[in-house]
Formats: C-alpha cells, structure tokens, sequence
C-alpha cells in the first residue's frame, strides 16, 4: 500500500496485520484496525472488502482492547453490508463472530436463542457449511442454558446431536476448530451443571490448543472456564495435576489484564478467589469473590455474575460451613440466571438449595395474579434475632407472625383486602437483524438522537422501582418528641402500599384514609429531557446547558447502574463542552470523580487531587463550587470518612437551606446533618455532642416542612436521622424502627443508594448492640446494592471494614 497506493485489500490487509500485532500490543493491533477501516472511506470501492474488514476487526482484534459489548452491532454491520455487496462468506463470518461474543458478554439468552437458530438455518442454506460446523456448537450451547437437552451436559439438542456432529465434521476443512468449539462448550456446559470434573478432564486435553490457533474473544471464556474447573478438582482432590495447570491458567488471565484487556478484569479476582479457597485462606477467599462478583457486575457480565456468586455460594456452604450467607448467595445466583434468561439453570438450583432459603409468603395464602393483598399493621415489632415464619393464616381474617420486607418480623391482625395491580410491562424484543430507523441500537431511536451532539446517552432512560407491595413504617415512629422538639404528629397505625410501575406513584391506605408518594424527581426528569430538546431545537444554548446539567443533578439520587451513569455523564459533559459551557460542565466533571472513585476507576489520591484541582478553576462564592463541594461532600459521606466530611463542610459555603427546591442542595443539608450527628458521637464533651444533635434537629425540622409541602423525595432522608439521633440517645426500639422505615421508603422512590447507606449505618449500630445476626444482615444487604449499583471500591472497603470490625470470630 506505502508502494503502490490504495487497493480495495488494503484495509483487509491492515486488518489482518492488526491481528499479527496483536500478540504483542493489544494497542498496537487495534491502531492498525483502526488505519484498515480509515481506509474503507479513502478507497471508491472500500465496501466490496468492508464486511471482511469488519469481521477481523472487530472479532479478531478489538476484543482485546475494547468492550466486547461494543463489538456487536459492528459484526451485525458487517453481516449488513457482505449481504448487500454479495460477500455471503463474509456476511456469515460476521454473523457467527456475533453469536459468539454474545454469548461471551453475556447476551440475554432468550433473543439469542432466535438468533442463533436464525442465522444457523441461513448458513445452511447458503451452503457455508465450514462456517456452520463451527457455529452449531454456539447454538447448542445456548439451547442446553434453556434447558432444550435431556442432558445438559451433551450438546444433543435442536440445533445438532452430538454423535452426528462428530460423524459429519469428520470430512470438513473446519474439523479441528469445529471439534475445539465442542469441546469448549461441554466445557462450559460441565461448569455451570455441576459436573467439573469431566470439565477438568476436557481442559486437561486440550490446555491452550484453541489459544494457539485461534485469537477470537472465546479464547477468554474458554480459559476462564477452564480455570474454574481445574481449581475446583484441585479443591477436591488435591492433585498437583489439577494444581499446576490451574495456576497456568490464571498467570495467562493476569497476562492479559497487565496488557490493558478490559474485558478479563473480573476474571483474575474470580480464579484468584478460587486459589484462595485452595490454600484455605477463607478472609482472602471472601474478598476476593465479592470483588469479582462486583467487578462482573459493573462490566455487564451477567453470566459471570450468575457463575461467581454460585461458587461462593458452594464455598460458604461446604468449606466454610455458613448455610446462612451461602442460601442469600445462591438466591443471587438464582436471580441473576433467570435475569439472564436461564430458567432452566435457575429452577436446578431451587430444586438443589431449596431447603436454606427462608419462605417469602407463607403456607396455605394463595394470591389471584392480577390483585396484591394490602393490609392494616399494628405496630408491634418483635425483638427477635431470627426472621419468624407464619403459624395461623385464615382466607379473611388471621393471627400470624410473618416476614415483612426485608425479613422484618411483625405480630399482624390482618385483614385481607384485594385491590386492582398495575402489571408490570413487558419489554419488546429487539429485533436483532435490522435495527430499522435507528443509529443507536440500546440508546434510544432516530428522534432521540441528535444530529449536531453526540448525546445519544443522555436519552438512556432510568429504570423505574419495581412494582411490589411495600410497607410505609415510619411516620409511626417520627411521632414521638425529640427533647421537646416537635417534628411530626400521626397515630400510631402502619399501612402498605403499591408502586405503579406505570405512574410511578404509590397509594397507602390507613383508616379509610389514603395519600400518595409520588416522586417529583422522577417526573422532572422526563420534563427536563423534553425541555432539552425544545430549547435546542430554539437555539437556546444556555437553556439547553441547564436542561442538561439539571437532569443529572436530578437524576443522581435514583437507581441507575454506574457504568451508565458514567455513560450519561461523559456524553453530557461532551455536550456541555461543545456547546462551551464551562460553569455547569466543571459540575458534572465532579460527579464524574465521584463515579470513577466508586467505580475503582482512580484512587482516593487521585480523586482528591482531581477535586483539588477543580475547585482551583472556581470561584469560592460561586453556585458551582458549592455543586462540587457537595459532591465531594458525598463521597466522604460514602466512604464514611466522617472526620473528612467534616473539615469538607468547614470549606463549603453556607448555601444549602437557600436552595431547598433544588434536590441536591436538599441532599446536602440531609449528608451535613448525618455527619454533625456521627462526629458527635464521638466527641468527648457533651456540650459537643449536643451541639451536633441540636443541627440535625433543625435540619430534620426543614425536612418535615418539606414533606408537609408534598416533598416525598425527602422522607428516607428524615428517618436516618432520626434513626442516628435515637442511637445517641440510647433508644434502640425508635432507632431500630427509624432505620426500618428508612429502608423501606427507599426502595419505594428508588433511592437505592440511600437504602444502602441505611443498611450500613444499622449494620454498624447493630454491632455495638451486639446483634450479630441483623449485623450480617445488613451488612449483606448493603452488599449486594453495592454490587447491584456497581460500587466497586465501596464494595471493597466495606468487606474489609466488615472483616476487620464486624466479624472477626465469623471470618
């Protein structure tokens, strides 16, 4: 090409030396990818090579150095564009790539299923058998997941029987590759069925034949699940056979990671976790499996997820002997197998660890699928320290101890009332071979992407609360008078409601009288989104600045997976930069660290820096550097770092109470209260710590204007305080019912978050009452929304924190 010039093969050719450097450079491979699909658009006839360009690109070499949920729509792409231009082996080379990676992120398997069978019949009819033989295995596999073999561990199913695949890739030039995608997948298949030992005696026989030949991203899922097997005979048996290759296996994993491949991270924690529990080392084990199962998490790598949280569900079970968290963990595991499509796998495990997993509703209650019971609570809670099953149930009316939300016990005189339930709607699914009318698969359609911006992100939608029955505890519990401090009036009755998964809004029922929770969060942030694209269309660039910087300030306290988050804000702050906004841009770009902080994406030092660094653009007196303040603020608040949150607040101008409409200003006064409260009870003086106990009053006083004002997106906020002002107090029965109520209505708005931080602050309160069982129940709640929000770092300093602190005779 330097000689000659450009040729339709250039940009293959590029491509495959992509590949050849690969070896060596991750980075490197990908730059010349990157040059062979510049030169698709320099040669006039570029598209006659582009879907072969496509496949080695995008298959064979950004795997290494990109997302490999990036890859898809590209493969897809170039399934598309080999169609059209009459590559028909190309077309099926991208099109076998795309069910491959699919199956290596984690793709859903319901849609992938129709995929598979799909495109595998398309093969069959064009006569590309070499490409067929090597697909079918990726097929079945997926098939054998929901549960379409009488032995999930044979690859016998719709799409191929096993005995005539072996018979029939005899005679085809694929035959080595064909038989080493088999063998993988059996593999794969002994790993997620149980049986690994056949699964270590399959990687024992190939070890890393498929690596050598091929450089494909299912080269990664084989490892690791050679890895998994291996470890777990070794665990077994003890063999240095088992031993020795599963260390050789996880040098090559950490090989990669050292070469930046971002799709293995969670790979190195998880076989890392393994050898531990080999070498008996039960706090690194611990560590180490929430780590990966964190890590996995945050990536999208349900799958993975799924696998990790079973196996350490094993270890808690049989080394560790904790029937306790292994049942939580395996009901994880189930979760995330039937999130990911395998129901099959998911009711094996029901039917297997059944017998540790407590009952949800009890016996005897049957519940017509379109109505949910709602019912009066008398408030009297029992002090048990184990969750109580039902003893008595009547159709009408019963006496009965049962398990509320989040194994709360209660002694209840119900009355069953049945009322209509909104169902939850069903997603569509996506059509997987055209995506018609839309530029940005996953991120909206045609009319929410714009032509000018790249904020295609920003349209992503937030997930909604689930509809369920909850129950509202804590206005009860505000009725009593703090020190003669009035904060609130209501009878004593406790009442259950029901989150509109359509509306958002939630209706409780006490006496005949009823009230809403509805989040005006939740609406803005549409409002918000529609006035964005109005005010661009207008050409109002300063209110398209706001529209956008407010959403996100709005929109922080709700659920939403970091790694999107991270997603949303980077577009935002792109936008916000283009558009030369500098003001609501520096506040984003500190929300921005806060998330790479949580995320372990950079250092407490660094972020500190980078916080420093920000606040030296800004001036002191200025809205934004109270923004950035308060984010900084939140991330003390997080780590728990009450002695830094504190000397943050001494730098923060006092402008939280003049902004009470703004939500986040709200939040603020909520994060300075909390820590006046917790530094205070560790002052030596008494006039110190009611000093503290005095601030939060008033704060707590702000907030219950604010509720009495139709502010429902402050009540959690209220009952943590609340909860903390009764521990210094010394009254665990209003403390206890405070943090209750705190959890619930969190879940209820969707502030998932702050129902963690209420998991760990009563965690941490139930220690030091010595309650070790709501201790480890909190502390796994928290946990797991930690891991749910993709919190890796908090993940990681909580477990540590818990192991040293909290359990140490446990551990």
């Amino acid at each position: 090409t330097m000689k000659y010039g450009v040729d339709v093969y250039s940009a293959p050719a590029f491509a495959l030396f992509g590949m050849i450097k690969k070896l060596s450079s991750y980075t490197k491979g990908a730059k010349y990818a990157d040059r062979g699909l510049q030169l698709l658009d320099i040669c006039t006839e570029g598209k006659i090579t582009e879907s072969r360009t496509t496949y080695l690109s995008w298959y064979m070499v950004y795997p290494c150095s990109k997302p490999i949920n990036s890859t898809l729509k590209h493969l897809l792409h170039g399934y598309k564009v080999g169609m059209e231009v009459g590559d028909v082996e190309s077309a099926m080379w991208n099109v076998s790539a795309y069910l491959c990676s699919s199956i290596v992120a984690g793709k859903a398997l319901k849609p992938l299923a129709v995929d598979c069978m799909t495109y595998i019949e398309q093969m069959r009819l064009l006569k590309q058998d070499h490409i067929l033989h090597q697909s079918l295995p990726f097929a079945q596999g997926v098939l054998n997941l929901l549960g379409d073999a009488e032995d999930p561990l044979k690859l016998s199913g719709s799409a191929m029987i096993e005995e005539d695949y072996l018979a029939m890739i005899e005679s085809s030039d694929a035959r080595v590759m064909s038989f080493l995608h088999l063998q993988i997948f059996k593999n794969i298949m002994c790993n997620f069925f149980g049986d690994y030992e056949q699964g270590a005696k399959l990687a024992l026989g190939r070890g890393d034949e498929y690596e050598k030949k091929n450089g494909s991203p299912l080269v990664m899922l084989d490892t690791l699940h050679q890895g998994i097997s291996l470890y777990a005979m070794a665990r077994r048996t003890k063999e240095t056979k088992y031993i020795r290759a599963a260390k050789k296996v996880r040098k090559v994993v950490a090989m990669w990671l050292k070469k930046d491949n971002v799709n293995v991270a969670h790979y190195i924690p998880f076989l890392e976790a393994e050898e531990a529990a080999l070498e008996g080392n039960s706090v690194e084990a611990t560590r180490l499996y929430t780590r990966a199962i964190a890590l996995a998490s945050t990536s999208g790598f349900l799958h993975d997820v799924a696998l990790a949280s079973e196996r350490y569900a094993e270890y808690l079970l049989h080394d560790l002997m904790d029937s306790g968290r292994a049942g939580q963990y395996f009901q994880d595991s189930i979760k995330y197998y039937t999130d990911w499509g395998s129901d099959y796998k998911a009711d094996l495990l029901k039917q297997n660890y059944s017998h540790l997993f407590g009952e949800e509703i009890p016996k005897g209650i049957s519940v017509d699928p379109d109505f949910v019971i709602s019912a009066s609570w008398k408030d009297d809670v029992q002090d048990n320290n184990e969750p109580s099953q039902a003893v008595e149930t009547s159709p009408g009316r019963g006496f009965s101890k049962v398990t509320a939300e989040d194994d709360y016990n209660y002694d209840v005189e119900a009355k069953a009332v049945a009322q209509p339930f909104a169902a939850t709607s069903k997603k569509p699914v996506l059509n997987t071979l055209g995506f018609e009318g839309d530029d940005e698969p996953g991120r909206g359609g045609v009319k929410d992407d714009s032509a000018s911006l790249d904020i295609s992100s920003i349209t992503t939608p937030y997930p909604k609360p689930c509809a369920r029955s909850l129950p509202r505890l804590g206005r009860a519990a505000a009725a009593e008078n703090y020190h003669g401090e009035k904060i609130e009036e209501e009878g004593d009755e406790l009442d259950c409601g029901v989150a509109d998964d359509k509306t958002d809004e939630v209706t409780f029922s006490s006496d005949g009288n009823s009230s809403e929770i509805k989040s005006a969060l939740l609406v803005s942030r549409d409002i918000l989104l529609d006035g964005y694209r109005t005010e661009l269309d207008n050409g109002d660039v300063e209110s398209v600045a706001f529209q956008i910087s407010l959403r996100c300030y709005q929109g922080w306290p709700f659920y939403q997976p970091l790694v999107d988050r991270q997603v949303e804000l980077e577009s935002s702050i792109s936008a916000l930069a283009q558009l030369k906004q500098n003001s609501p841009e520096i506040s984003l770009q500190a929300y921005l660290l806060v998330v790479r902080r949580l995320r372990n994406l950079s250092s407490k030092d660094e972020t500190n820096h980078a916080f420093e660094e920000l606040l030296k653009t800004i001036e002191p007196t200025s809205n934004t550097f109270h923004s950035v303040k308060m984010m900084q603020l939140e991330l003390f608040v997080l780590f728990q770092d009450w002695e830094g949150a504190l000397e943050c607040l001494a730098d923060t101008p006092k402008k939280r109470s003049k902004f009470v409409e703004m939500h986040a200003s709200v939040r603020g006064m909520f994060f300075e209260a909390l820590v006046h409260l917790k530094t205070s009870g560790n002052a030596t003086s008494w006039l110190a710590r009611r000093k503290g106990k005095r601030k939060a009053i008033k704060t707590l006083q702000k907030l219950y204007r604010l509720v009495e004002q139709g502010n429902d997106d402050v009540r959690q906020y209220m009952h943590i305080l609340l909860a903390e002002c009764y521990v210094l107090e010394g009254s665990a029965r209003a403390a206890e019912n405070n943090f209750k109520a705190a959890i619930s209505i969190a879940e209820l708005v969707g502030f998932f978050h702050d129902k963690a931080l209420a998991h760990e602050l009563a965690s941490k309160w139930y220690k030091e009452e010595g309650k070790e069982y709501w201790t480890n129940f909190h502390f796994e709640r928290s946990q797991r929304l930690y891991v749910e929000w993709g919190a890796t770092s908090k993940v990681e300093t909580q477990q540590i924190y818990y192991t040293e602190n909290l359990c140490e005779h446990n551990i």
